[in-house]
């Protein structure tokens, strides 16, 4: 009886770790793509540069991809 209760455990621990691990790489997914619009749009590589550039411009990254998503 208890190598069926580990065996469950083990299954349960299993779709939640990989749920976890896959909500995970779809965060990362979208953190990348963002940058990658801000980077498209400001022609600076590195994220305090971007700041720098958006702030010059007096825009917001919310601003960028709002408007980004808009025009897609």
């Amino acid at each position: 009886m208890s190598e069926i209760a580990i065996l469950i455990f083990n299954t349960i621990f299993g779709i939640v770790l990989l749920y976890i691990m896959g909500y995970g790489c779809w965060i990362s997914s979208v953190i990348l793509s963002e940058r990658s619009i801000l980077r498209k749009y400001t022609g600076a590589y590195y994220d305090f540069e971007v700041d720098e550039v958006l702030k010059e411009m007096g825009k917001t990254r919310q601003e960028v991809l709002k408007e980004h998503n808009e025009h897609n």
